[in-house]
């Protein structure tokens, strides 16, 4: 009896001590030794799971055996499936119930420029020039999402753009490193906040991980050839940034890069963005791209792809399932080595607990309806969609006269509420201000402002004339071979001038256009790009002067398709000037940088604090602008370098900083910035920042054609 008895004890204890919680459940453990204390849990099966997102579809029977497996450890949502927040928390709730260690689903969707309240595409955001703005909307779209469930957006894209051919070119900044660096940035603070583990915040995935911008002729998925040098002084950069700002993954590309493809790449995913900028998240996949690489030539089958992938640094797999079918028997053959693979698991997991899956894994808003569309949502995106707007051309017909007798207002944009562009999150079309709507409310009450038909008969004292690119024009793998305004358009423009309208165009477009047939048929041009829920609202503000137009032009505009790819930033070649080709110049219809208002704006001399410097020191840049119209206004101070003489060539015009200012007319402001060593660096032979002694041309003003220079020279 005695021996039962001290055995029946010794069981109680052992009972007691398993009962308490694993130390990756406390929350108040150091977050390296829960995901430590976890991943000692697991089976290799498990691991895999957690390697693997795959689509989320309604109809798939199999998906929650699958969760309560740990099979899942990711799940995509597509825009045509989407999920419910309660169907999103069931799943979560088999996640953490019923699997055998609890590790919450990480829900993720494109949330490209904003979930239920749309902003601007991209591309115009970076027009704004607005990074503080950005950083709101990317707020605003953060709570809509993360009320609704998610976990992860595949934004920002970051990709370095220099051909208008290429959709995609739609959903980033443009062709200039710094202005991609800024906004990446600014998207990802505005996403994950100090902490993304907060309730309305989100994880962000920093796209496409590297050069996939740069692909052959515009043509979405083409490999790229780029040198190291290219790869670190053009496409890396915003990279960084982003990285620096925190964000929690990042998405290997479908391009191939130089003969191995992005999703393959141990140079850039390991050595680079792992070892070199120390990125601790996670790295997934594209949309199958760890399959695509046997198409791409460089795996006989999907093991062997799977095997090269996570090598490389591709922890988690996009919709594709080869790293949990493959990868087992690849361990278990030594032909990957078991270490790798809890790699990948260690940084999944530790994102997972940063965003707080763990401790909070039902995060949907008990009432999320509350938290869309909000009327600061409204007016964050109204205002955004108008300091988007770039005005290329206004020969003194904006902004429009409250005693105009009549407006026509005509295009087949003046009615459509395609306003959104490709990425559309859960936006509603039902949702958006068209143009006649925001005219009609904005006009004078004795202004006649009709809508005219196709007929193009009838004449008034303005026609504003709405023409553009739908949404399915741009966007993933809608590349164009011609640039110019689909469907007839110009004419439309060309016939109305005729006609003796003073014409007002309005282009709704997803990439820089040649609008080279317009321009002379056009009183004023506006570049709206597709601008978003607010879209009506914000362009009658323009055209009404309620504001004065602020944006600026992130990409330059060609004269022909001809020209591409085309960007302010090409370097200098030993016969400057001669650039041209045999029926036109080499220069852009509209350059980087541009664009008008209505206001003027005058700015004194630059200033430097000191003219000669050594390479370490920094040097402080001054100029004072002046509102010299009668209507206040925003104006961008841009501040650009050209290294006149270095190791190795270097752009002639290089965009080094900015600064968004509002002014009362009459206003003057001194705007300083600091030219620091980190600015002037070049790349030496091993790809090292050094500053090296010699002259720099230091530039600034409101506009590329009318810049005030520096000479500032750094003696040894």
């Amino acid at each position: 009896m005695k021996t039962f008895l001290l055995t029946v004890a010794a069981c109680g204890l052992l009972l007691t001590g398993t009962a308490k919680e694993p130390l990756y459940r406390d929350p108040t453990a150091p977050l390296a030794e829960r995901v430590d204390d976890l991943l000692s849990r697991m089976i290799l099966r498990e691991k895999l799971g957690q390697l693997s997102q795959p689509l989320y579809r309604s109809d798939d029977t199999t998906l929650d055996a699958r969760i309560t497996r740990g099979e899942v450890g990711s799940l995509v949502v597509a825009h045509g499936s989407a999920l419910a927040p309660a169907e999103r928390d069931r799943l979560q709730r088999i996640a953490v119930e019923r699997s055998r260690l609890g590790i919450p689903v990480l829900f993720g969707f494109d949330v490209i420029h904003g979930y239920r309240t749309l902003f601007p595409i991209p591309l115009g955001i970076a027009a704004s020039w607005n990074p503080e703005l950005a950083e709101a909307s990317a707020r605003i779209a953060a709570s809509e999402a993360s009320a609704c469930g998610i976990d992860l957006t595949f934004s920002p894209m970051v990709d370095v753009a220099r051909d208008p051919r290429w959709g995609r070119i739609s959903e980033g900044s443009g062709e200039d490193v710094l202005l991609n660096a800024v906004f990446g940035a600014a998207l990802v603070r505005g996403y994950q906040g100090d902490d993304p583990s907060k309730q309305g915040r989100i994880g962000a995935c920093v796209k496409h991980f590297v050069g996939y911008g740069a692909a052959l002729g515009g043509r979405d998925y083409q490999f790229t050839e780029l040198s190291e040098r290219a790869l670190r002084e053009t496409y890396l950069p915003p990279f960084k940034a982003c990285v620096d700002a925190g964000a929690v993954s990042v998405m290997s590309a479908f391009n191939d890069i130089s003969g191995t493809p992005a999703s393959a790449n141990a140079l850039t995913l390991d050595r680079i963005l792992r070892k070199e900028w120390g990125f601790d998240g996670f790295v997934l996949s594209d949309w199958k791209a760890v399959t695509e690489l046997q198409e791409h030539g460089i795996a006989a089958d999907g093991a062997e792809a799977a095997v090269k992938a996570l090598t490389a640094g591709v922890d988690m797999e996009m919709t594709s399932d080869l790293y949990l079918t493959t990868l087992e028997q690849s361990v278990r053959e030594k032909r990957l080595p078991a270490a790798l693979v809890d790699r990948a698991v260690r940084a999944v997991l530790r994102v997972k607990f940063r965003l707080g899956l763990f401790d909070r894994p039902f995060r949907s808003h008990p009432e999320p309806d509350r938290m869309l569309l909000t009327p600061e949502a409204r007016r964050t995106a109204r205002q955004l969609a108008a300091e988007s707007m770039v005005l290329l051309k206004n020969d003194g017909v904006l902004p429009l006269s409250p005693d105009l007798r009549s407006i026509t207002v005509t295009g087949e944009w003046a009615v459509s509420r395609d306003l959104y562009g490709w990425w559309v999150g859960m936006g509603d079309g039902r949702d958006a201000v068209t143009v006649w709507d925001g005219i009609r409310s904005q006009a004078g009450r004795r202004t006649d402002v009709r809508l005219m038909s196709q007929s193009r008969s009838r004449r008034s004292d303005v026609a504003v004339v709405c023409v553009g690119e739908n949404g399915y024009l741009f966007g993933e793998n809608n590349n164009r071979s011609d640039i110019r305004l689909p469907y007839g358009q110009e004419q439309l423009i060309r016939e109305l001038k005729e006609q003796g309208n003073k014409v007002v165009v309005v282009v709704f477009n997803g990439r820089p256009l040649d609008l080279s047939a317009v321009v002379p048929y056009a009183d004023a041009l506006l570049i709206a790009w597709h601008p978003g829920t607010e879209a009506g609202n914000a362009v009658a503000d323009l055209l009404f002067g309620k504001r004065s137009p602020s944006g600026r032009l992130p990409v330059s505009f060609p004269k022909s398709v001809g020209q591409l790819p085309l960007f302010y930033s090409d370097r200098t070649s030993g016969r400057p000037g001669n650039d041209r080709y045999v029926s036109m110049d080499g220069q852009p219809l509209f350059p980087f940088g541009y664009g008008l208002g209505y206001t003027t704006f005058e700015y004194s001399e630059l200033r430097l604090s000191k003219s000669v410097a050594a390479p370490g020191e920094q040097v402080a840049a001054e100029i004072t602008v002046t509102n010299t119209g009668g209507m206040k206004a925003k104006e961008t101070v841009q501040l650009y370098l050209h290294d006149k003489a270095a190791s190795f060539t270097r752009p002639a015009r290089m965009l080094i900083d900015f600064r968004k200012v509002e002014l009362a007319p009459g206003e003057s402001r001194t705007v300083s910035f600091d030219v620091t060593p980190r600015q002037l660096a070049v790349l030496d032979a091993a790809f090292r920042p050094v500053v090296e002694a010699g002259e720099f041309e230091i530039s600034a003003g409101g506009t590329p054609s009318e810049l005030h220079s520096r000479i500032l020279t750094l003696k040894r």
